[in-house]
């Protein structure tokens, strides 16, 4: 009892000495076991290994070849959209939070490995090239009797990484080191709204910049200019370049309201301070939004638990969080603030593959929120658009099947099969193909890869098989334990999850989970119509739309800035009742009532301040034919 008594107090002792902002690379985030979830930790194995040799080589010989798996199996002559009407939000956002929490680097200087391309190959001729690298294994591993393990490239904490980074050189180079801004491009000629800034000396894209070779690495995909983020991928698809580009707004447009509130603040504050609201919205819109949109339910927070490892799991992400892939459809929609189609078209996937320009050169980023919300997501299953399954570099003989890539990292990465992975985690084993899916063509398609082995089935290709556990759930029962697991996991033994930390208010902590995606899309873009909910989907036409007609209304507040009561002045020409709400920034109502205002006379309100920390407020007037909004700054 004593040992335990002096373990708490040691516990207590550290996290008042902890420092209230998160580091860049995730040190010091358990104050016991700083490296854990930090950049550069191991990836945690928490299942059965197999390697046919026990500790590096892959299991090959007793499956099928990856190419024959895809084309038997993940072939799609047709669109099979989501039953729930999910929209395109849910798979890129998958894709945002997988970029923040996992990246493992390829091996370099080995050769890579040649995926077989079947005889009959439609798409691939016999010479064709499907090369694939295997994952770097941390150093000391994979040879005598110590298994090959892999390290996380970047934080495994919800932080907002993909937006700062995971190393000081990539977040200062993001910096501008003033006001607490972060680095940003002008639009191309037709577009509004500020880019991602360039990987030139200029950050600008065009005016003469060149190649600043000091910017950080990012995957370009052949350009010699690119966007440049927290996270090398970016610039994969013009979607995720763009859910990229609104955070980035979204912390710059919250450096100017703290500077108003706080103009003493240095630019360290400003940046830290934006930084941590930018990580806790993200974190909210995971748990209180997406998650729930995929039918995935946690239990309610309670605590920060220290004694948790914060990782993430080595079968998360070589395969379970890679089911997305196949939800991804082969069109990005374009579409103007009227829900029409914009002038330059819409694009298919392989026209927007690597392709930063296309942002530049058709007016930002609203056009693909727009799309995005409209755009039913195609169905989680085993089906893949050619255009991630058939893809060929450059039309040259160089190919691309993601199918295949995903089939291969499952061994690459020494995950054991389906069926012991379920054992792994409390899950009964299944005795048969028809205990996985109940659609027959898929049974006989895998009888016929795996024959009446079940012990052979990869991994992600049951995990895609399995029967969706319930009508609002869009995964089967292996994918929803281990994204549950997982989740939960990346909550709970985070010490800056923002329920927990105590920088926060109760009030702003309200304020946050108010918070949604679509709020900060409103405001950050010059999109005035998008549905509450954008994980589901719903066509422009079907978005409700409020007219309101302004009744004459003259209000002076004073003081602004206030410190504490505030009068609020208010004419108005004719007599009518109101009702008023002083609110956050983030819509958390914190007082409210109705006023009788007189006919061509002063009318005064009067707001007591005084325990509402330093910010912006608004205060909403609002009536039959009446809604205005006024700003007050504390």
């Amino acid at each position: 009892m004593k040992r335990l008594l002096v373990i708490c107090f040691l516990l207590i002792a550290l996290s008042a000495n902890a420092q209230e902002n998160r580091t860049i690379t995730g040190i010091g985030n358990n104050v016991l076991n700083t490296e854990w979830g930090a950049a550069g930790d191991e990836i945690l194995r928490v299942t059965s290994i197999n390697y046919e040799d026990g500790v590096s080589e892959m299991d090959f010989t007793n499956r099928p070849s990856p190419r024959l798996i895809s084309n038997k199996l993940f072939s799609q002559e047709s669109p099979f959209l989501n039953e729930n009407s999910l929209s395109d939000f849910v798979w890129l956002f998958g894709q945002f939070i997988d970029h923040d929490i996992s990246l493992t680097a390829n091996e370099t200087g080995a050769s890579p490995h040649l995926l077989e391309i079947p005889a009959d190959d439609e798409h691939f001729s016999e010479d064709a090239v499907l090369a694939v690298s295997r994952n770097a294994a941390l150093p000391n591993t994979g040879s005598q009797g110590n298994p090959r393990q892999f390290q996380n490239e970047v934080t495994s904490f919800i932080d907002a990484s993909m937006v700062y980074g995971s190393s000081k050189v990539r977040a200062d180079w993001l910096r501008t080191f003033e006001g607490g801004k972060l680095w940003t491009s002008v639009n191309g000629p037709t577009g509004s709204g500020e880019l991602l800034p360039w990987n030139t000396t200029t950050k600008e894209y065009g005016g003469g910049a060149f190649i600043d070779n000091g910017a950080p690495h990012m995957e370009g995909g052949g350009n010699d200019k690119f966007f440049v983020c927290g996270d090398v991928r970016a610039n994969e698809n013009p979607l995720l370049i763009s859910i990229h580009t609104l955070f980035v707004r979204e912390h710059n447009r919250l450096c100017e309201e703290l500077a108003i509130a706080n103009p003493d603040w240095s630019d360290e504050q400003l940046y830290q301070r934006a930084r941590k609201f930018v990580g806790a919205y993200i974190q909210n819109i995971t748990f209180g939004e997406w998650l729930p949109a995929l039918g995935v339910h946690l239990p309610e927070y309670s605590r920060y638990r220290p004694e948790l490892q914060s990782a993430v799991f080595n079968v998360f992400s070589a395969a379970a969080f890679r089911v997305g892939h196949t939800m991804i459809d082969s069109d990005i929609i374009r579409l103007n603030n009227e829900g029409e189609e914009i002038s330059a078209g819409n694009l298919t996937l392989e026209e927007g593959f690597f392709n930063p320009l296309e942002i530049y050169n058709s007016r930002g980023i609203d056009p693909y929120f727009k799309g995005m919300g409209t755009q039913v997501m195609q169905e989680m299953d085993c089906k893949m658009i050619d255009g991630l399954r058939n893809f060929l570099f450059d039309g040259q003989n160089r190919g691309l099947d993601l199918a295949a890539i995903n089939i291969f990292r499952g061994r690459d990465r020494g995950l054991a099969d389906y069926n012991t992975l379920r054992v792994d985690f409390g899950l009964a084993p299944v005795t048969s193909f028809d205990h996985i899916t109940d659609n027959p063509h898929d049974v006989a398609i895998l009888r016929e890869l795996y024959g009446d082995d079940l012990s052979r089935i990869d991994a992600w290709v049951g995990m895609l098989a399995e029967r969706h556990i319930s009508e609002d759930a869009i995964f089967g029962e292996l994918v929803m334990t281990i994204i549950k697991e997982q989740f939960k996991l990346l909550r709970d033994s985070d010490r800056y999850y923002f329920e927990n930390d105590s920088a926060f208010s109760a009030a702003t902590k309200a304020d946050i989970k108010s918070t949604s995606l679509n709020d900060i899309i409103m405001r950050n873009t010059e999109i005035t119509l998008m549905q509450e909910n954008v994980f589901k989907a719903l066509p422009h036409n079907d978005i409700p739309v409020i007219v309101i007609e302004q009744e004459n209304l003259a209000t002076k507040i004073y003081p602004n800035p206030t410190q504490g009561l505030t009068t609020v002045k208010i004419y108005a020409e004719e007599a009518f009742e109101a009702n008023y709400k002083l609110v956050t920034m983030n819509g958390l109502v914190l007082q409210s009532g109705t006023v009788n205002l007189v006919e061509g006379g002063d009318n005064f309100l009067y707001l007591e301040m005084d325990n509402y920390e330093s910010g912006v407020y608004c205060l909403l007037f609002e009536s039959d034919n009446l809604y205005k909004v006024y700003r007050i700054v504390k």
